[in-house]
């Protein structure tokens, strides 16, 4: 930059601090994000694993806290980066890694120590390997997919269900034993992957559709028809209202 002084002579202004640089790059929401990211394949592994087996109430009480705290950190990190005014290219990139180690870490370890049944870990982490293709697909065309308002909830409820997994002593026991327990974990279960599944197809339908592979004529999308997008907005689909002639520009 350029400093202009009283005299009128301009001078080239100093360059910021290397920790100034540091502060900015490495703020709050990132640290967050690094935490996630870094302690949960490894802390919540360790811990579920040697930790579950003893199966004592308050221990997995304690283990589902330590998992509810990382699961947090996912909410905190977006929040203060939006309100603070510190959304990130870095923030941007580490945030859904973060989640996703988070995921697989603990539903890796959960099976490892027999509290979830194999099936229910493929649905989960196939559903998110799914929606990673699309992501990629819609990069290599130049647009993308942002997260919708069912993903949202999807992971709030996949969230709720492995902290309870993590917490009912009773799987052993099985359904007829323990129905409280395991009755509420089997809701859990279904709530959670019915969501997943859900918001994958909501995903698919709205690729497929901007791809012009499913007809535009559907669901929310009706009267609507797709242009191809201009260069000022590539990362913005425009839909072409039929009925009026008018464009709309939504996001995908």
């Amino acid at each position: 930059g350029i400093i202009i002084r009283r005299s009128g002579v301009r001078v080239p202004a100093p360059l910021p601090k290397k920790n100034m640089i540091w502060f900015k790059r490495f703020n709050l929401p990132i640290l967050l994000t690094l935490i996630r990211l870094c302690g949960s394949p490894i802390v919540l592994p360790l811990l579920i694993v040697y930790l579950s087996p003893y199966n004592m109430l308050w221990v997995n009480i304690c283990l589902g806290i330590v998992f509810m705290l990382f699961g947090l950190t996912d909410f905190f990190d977006g929040y203060l980066a939006r309100k603070y005014e510190q959304v990130t290219v870095m923030g941007k990139l580490l945030d859904p890694v973060a989640d996703k180690f988070l995921l697989y870490a603990t539903l890796v370890a959960l099976l490892a120590a027999g509290k979830i049944y194999f099936f229910w870990v493929i649905v989960l982490i196939g559903r998110e390997f799914f929606v990673m293709g699309l992501r990629q697909v819609a990069l290599e065309h130049n647009f993308s997919v942002p997260v919708s308002y069912l993903g949202r909830v999807k992971t709030t409820a996949q969230m709720l269900c492995l902290g309870f997994i993590i917490i009912n002593p009773y799987q052993s026991y099985g359904l007829f034993y323990a129905p409280g327990w395991n009755g509420m974990e089997l809701a859990l279960l279904l709530l959670a992957n019915g969501f997943s599944v859900w918001s994958a197809k909501q995903y698919g339908e709205s690729f497929m559709r901007y791809l012009g592979i499913l007809s535009p004529q559907k669901h929310a999308f009706q009267n609507y028809s797709i242009s191809s997008p201009s260069q000022d907005s590539a990362n913005t689909p425009v839909f072409v209202d039929t009925t009026r002639g008018t464009q709309d520009e939504r996001t995908f």
